[in-house]
């Protein structure tokens, strides 16, 4: 089934320019890394929509397994009221194949937990099984203790724990920061995905999850919103044509709350233009994010 974790995010932390996960349950940061925004997104999904209580949720608990040199953990763990343990989850990347290896892997680790119920996702999809006596059942449905237990209604704090709402962004700029970010990444229609950009400028903020716009066939443009590590919000454009990323579009929000002219970085194979958004596209908060992806399209070819 779709995972449960599909449209939550993790939190995020800066440590100078670098951007980190949040972990609310050990209360650490952790590299960002893509098992560890699966695992994270997992528990955002218990904590805001099962309301499942953080403080029965543990992470990397120590297992001794049979011939295994060395200490396995795992990666969840959620204990019943009485602390017995309830549910063990094994968390894998995005691009990792959930199948009988991975199912062999989280069943063995069972055989000392003792969980009554267990998870395989890799943030697209979720296997549940619930154990009898020494075998595994496959479950078509959610158990009852981790079924979404209430409507989310997700306000500008949300997003901006989230990394893609900037917390000191222009006043004039936030309606429609908030209604942008319901659109990229509050929706079942089109799934968000992570995109590193290794080597990039910082300011630009570029790393994060993105929507992608088919523009006709080819091209297609991923819209992002992301937060600076000083509170600013930036709109983030990529352009892929042919299978290649060909233009990277980077725009101040505050800015061009503020009546400024250089407000957007255009980078292609020419190299890099300061850009008016406004005068080039007629860019305004009066209209949502998705009317401007052709636009933005035509400016970055």
């Amino acid at each position: 089934m779709l995972a449960n974790s599909l449209n939550h995010y993790p939190l995020i932390t800066y440590q100078g320019d670098e951007k980190l996960l949040w972990n609310p349950i050990s209360k650490k940061a952790f590299k960002n890394l893509p098992e560890e925004r699966v695992r994270l997104s997992f528990v955002d999904y218990l904590i805001e929509q099962a309301r499942f209580s953080k403080n029965r949720i543990a992470f990397e608990s120590a297992v001794h397994l049979p011939k295994d040199k060395t200490k396995s953990r795992t990666d969840l763990i959620c204990y019943n009221s009485d602390f017995n343990p309830l549910l063990l989850v094994e968390c894998k990347a995005p691009e990792i194949r959930l199948d009988a290896k991975v199912a062999l892997q989280i069943a063995r680790y069972n055989q000392k937990v003792c969980a009554s119920f267990l998870l395989v996702t890799n943030g697209i999809s979720d296997y549940w099984f619930t154990k009898n006596d020494s075998a595994l059942t496959f479950l078509d449905v959610v158990p009852e203790p981790f079924k979404s237990s209430t409507q989310l209604v997700r306000k500008y704090e949300y997003w901006s724990k989230r990394g893609f709402a900037g917390k000191n962004s222009h006043p004039d700029s936030r309606n429609w920061i908030l209604e942008s970010c319901s659109e990229l990444y509050n929706s079942e229609l089109s799934l968000p995905k992570y995109f590193s950009f290794e080597g990039t400028s910082p300011e630009l903020c570029l790393s994060n999850y993105y929507r992608i716009y088919p523009i006709d066939e080819n091209p297609k443009i991923a819209l992002a919103l992301t937060s600076s590590p000083y509170g600013a919000t930036k709109l983030n454009a990529v352009l892929n044509h042919d299978g290649e990323n060909v233009a990277l579009l980077s725009v101040s929000l505050d800015l061009i709350a503020s009546e400024e002219q250089k407000n957007t970085i255009l980078q292609t194979a020419n190299g890099m233009d300061h850009l008016d958004l406004k005068s080039e596209i007629g860019f305004s908060f009066d209209q949502p994010l998705s009317s401007y992806s052709k636009a933005l399209s035509d400016l970055m070819l």
